[in-house]
């Protein structure tokens, strides 16, 4: 799904941390103190879908529910529950939610129950006016995903074609989805390359490319040095800087 931004309240640790590594294509906003997300929530945001624990310190998620719901009521509420809570997953839902989720769940339940809600709203604001939002959510996605962010997957799970998203991307940004979407991923080799010890084969890996031989003249062309190169200039640039502070 185009990265969208899912608010998770939860005050165990470790279920926000497995839902950051597991949901990597989104981006995800965590609070594990439920007075603060109310607080955050407390004018309306472009949320489209929250994560809410029910049994928490302070302030349940019922009573957090209908505070969201008060100021983001088209934000999508999936409730997490404890196993046999069902009678409290049910009066969350008389609230409002729009379902629930029992833990311990199993993440791709829950990623088809994140994509179901986000390719709803998608589908139904399709023929909206919001064409800038809709391509900087595409290009989060690119930055986020530059090794699979095929035109193909992104038309899919936004209910359009890919001719219409490319015709649209080039209309607000002034540069093709394909030049883009280049450029992303050529900005993730530098940084990788900058930042890493991955050998050229591993960040070949990681950007998607099939061989270490595309990437690397892909590379050439668009930097005008190989990645091999680059990584020294950047290492004898720090050096000197390193130098000279001393």
């Amino acid at each position: 799904m185009i990265s969208e931004r899912i608010i998770v309240i939860d005050d165990d640790a470790r279920i926000i941390k497995i839902l950051k590594m597991a949901l990597t294509e989104y981006e995800i906003v965590d609070f594990m103190d439920s007075e603060k997300a109310v607080e955050y929530f407390s004018r309306p945001r472009d949320i489209n879908l929250v994560l809410l624990d029910v049994m928490m310190p302070k302030m349940d998620g019922l009573a957090v529910l209908e505070k969201i719901k008060r100021t983001n009521k088209n934000a999508a509420v999936i409730i997490m529950t404890a196993y046999g809570s069902k009678d409290v997953a049910i009066q969350a839902l008389r609230n409002h939610a729009d379902d629930f989720i029992e833990k311990p769940f199993a993440i791709e339940t829950l990623r088809e129950k994140i994509r179901g809600f986000l390719r709803q709203r998608f589908y139904f604001d399709r023929d909206a006016s919001d064409r800038e939002k809709k391509v900087e959510r595409i290009k989060s996605f690119i930055k986020r995903n530059y090794s699979e962010s095929s035109l193909e997957i992104i038309a899919e799970e936004m209910c359009l074609s890919p001719k219409y998203i490319s015709r649209m991307f080039r209309e607000q940004t002034g540069e093709s989805y394909r030049d883009f979407h280049l450029k992303a991923r050529m900005d993730a080799a530098k940084h990788l390359l900058e930042s890493t010890s991955f050998n050229i084969d591993e960040i070949s890996y990681k950007l998607g490319y099939q061989n270490p031989e595309s990437f690397m003249r892909m590379f050439k062309r668009l930097e005008r040095v190989t990645p091999t190169q680059y990584r020294r200039k950047f290492k004898e640039g720090r050096q000197k800087v390193c130098s000279k502070a001393d």
